[in-house]
């Protein structure tokens, strides 16, 4: 059993520090230690502001305060519609997770009020606990000192920025300012460089439309991260590797001026008020699907056929098998009246006619991403279930427009885009998991593996997640699967979804390891007026795609 400490000012707290502990407490694996981290009195309202006068001058007091009014503002506004910024605000109390008794300590401030040492008593309390590892919990000020080492492994943080660009703060903020199509953090254990520990966890989620909202997903997307490390670290006596240290050009980031506060502010109320006006004009995504003759590796796009998109309808996530002499291309059928999708079969004729068949699976949940396999000569269909709460098995009684559904190949669980394929003996399932009740399907790609996919028995991968982020974790099909597999990966955008795709060669895939190399990436230009894609599939007679239009 691993000995854990939490640096902590009370047992009060917030509810990320407190699903953390949660999770540790419940698990048989940890004994957990609370640091409390007696800090001297704070500073007045009014000392703060004079500190704040004297040592960084009165426009940044001005830009300070315009800031923080702002935040709150915006906080107040999205959490009556958001319930996960509503609980952002909420307390907490880690009292009822303490096990062991606590230990008192007695931080040094340097000047600014930054910087925090320990004193050698409190140190050599501290060691007598034999600790393996402390957690910086909802302690302030940047740790100096010996505190840094008096663990086996030291300390271990959370750093809300990716710190090969975005050190200092506030965490959420620069991403969404800059318009970045990602907002990353990192697990880190502490050293004395400022957000510069050595990285031992890494992961980018897709960047909001205001900076309350990214905030508050960031630390929802990354709580989870720190137990998952902790508890695994526990069961292996291993943490994973370090980072490779890479030199940092950057300025240390700090709260915006008043003209960025401004700026921001009136990017975000336009953002908010397009949304709003093309809400109340009924204005809706449409997506749409076109073909190819011939294998991927010989696609030329742009002169690919477009099939029509029925009225009040949408067609996404193609796939298309041949079989009994038909080739058909199953895909999403969006029903903007009924706001669901359900899988329409669409046979392609020749390179330039096809004819759609009709609905083939419509239940009362949205469906979509039609992905299929071939098993023991039967034909079977795992599309996105993810209102059911599970992946779904439906096998094909006459193909193509005959099919039931058999079973849930997981149930209570929030996945999409899940694939499934035979590799080397072995078979594998693919997908992408929120790993809370928060709403992001865009981070992680997770596998499982099993002897047979029907046995209803999948493995966890090991290395779970395979993949956190953004930019390359999202499925989007899968190509060449006889030979290596080809993953097709959605490429999200600021506050915006399937801005392109990349296709990644699977180099490597075991029950502990998995490489994949991006061998090129397709961008949304071989039609005109279109401003995304992000799926591609291909039986090497035809090739299937999608696109976004601009308008």
């Amino acid at each position: 059993m691993k000995k854990i400490g939490i640096i902590i000012q009370s047992t009060q707290c917030d509810k990320y520090l407190y699903e953390t502990t949660r999770t540790l407490a419940q698990s048989k694996q940890v004994a957990l230690f609370f640091l409390i981290s007696k800090e001297e009195k704070q500073l007045s309202a009014w000392q703060k502001i004079t500190f704040r006068i004297k040592t960084q001058g009165l426009l940044r007091l001005i830009a300070y305060l315009t800031f923080r009014i702002w935040l709150f503002v915006e906080g107040k506004i999205l959490s009556t519609v958001f319930q996960d910024i509503k609980q952002h605000h909420e307390g907490y109390d880690i009292d009822e997770f303490r096990q062991n008794e606590d230990t008192y300590l007695h931080p040094k401030f340097s000047k600014s009020g930054l910087v925090v040492r320990y004193p050698a008593e409190d140190i050599e309390q501290v060691r007598a606990l034999n600790l393996d590892m402390i957690v910086r919990g909802n302690a302030s000020g940047i740790v100096r000192g010996d505190m840094l080492k008096v663990s086996k492994e030291g300390i271990i943080s959370f750093h809300h920025g990716d710190n090969r660009w975005n050190r200092g703060g506030p965490p959420g903020f620069w991403e969404v300012y800059f318009r970045k199509p990602s907002t990353g953090f990192i697990i880190q254990m502490l050293t004395p460089e400022l957000d510069g520990g050595k990285v031992i966890f890494r992961g980018n989620q897709p960047t909001r439309r205001s900076y309350v909202e990214n905030l508050v997903s960031l630390y929802n997307e990354s709580t989870p991260c720190m137990a998952n490390i902790i508890l695994k670290y526990a069961a292996t006596d291993q943490l994973p590797p370090a980072d490779e240290k890479v030199p940092y050009g950057g300025a240390l980031l700090i709260t915006p001026t008043f003209t960025q506060s401004i700026s921001y502010l009136i990017r975000t109320s336009y953002l908010y008020s397009k949304i709003v006006f093309e809400k109340l004009i009924g204005k809706q995504e449409k997506w749409g699907v076109a073909f190819t003759k011939g294998p991927w590796r010989n696609s030329i796009m742009r002169r690919g056929t477009r099939i029509k998109n029925p009225k009040n309808h949408f067609f996404a996530d193609p796939f298309i098998i041949t079989k009994n002499n038909k080739t058909i291309c199953f895909v999403e059928d969006y029903d903007s009246q009924k706001k669901k999708g359900h899988i329409t079969a669409i046979e392609i004729l020749d390179k330039k006619n096809y004819e759609v068949l009709g609905t083939v699976i419509e239940e009362d949940f949205h469906m979509s991403f039609p992905y299929i396999f071939e098993y023991e000569n039967e034909l079977y269909m795992v599309p996105e279930t993810v209102e059911a709460q599970s992946i779904r098995l439906y096998k094909c009684l006459e193909f193509p427009m005959k099919w039931t559904y058999q079973k849930d190949v997981m149930s209570h669980t929030s996945a999409v885009d899940t694939m499934i394929f035979e590799l080397d003996g072995r078979w594998w399932l693919l997908t992408n998991m929120a790993e809370n009740q928060y709403r992001d399907h865009c981070c992680r790609l997770m596998a499982y593996h099993s002897n047979a996919p029907l046995s209803g028995e999948w493995t966890p991968h090991q290395a779970n997640p395979l993949v956190f982020d953004s930019a390359i974790a999202r499925n989007g099909g899968i190509l060449n699967l006889q030979n290596a597999p080809i993953r097709v990966r959605q490429k999200q955008g600021f506050d915006a979804y399937g801005v392109a795709m990349t296709l990644a060669k699977i180099n490597e895939i075991t029950e502990s390891s998995y490489n994949e190399e991006q061998i090129t990436e397709i961008t949304p230009d071989f039609f005109p007026r279109i401003k995304g894609c992000h799926h591609m599939h291909s039986n090497d007679e035809y090739t299937v795609y999608d696109y976004f239009p601009a308008k």
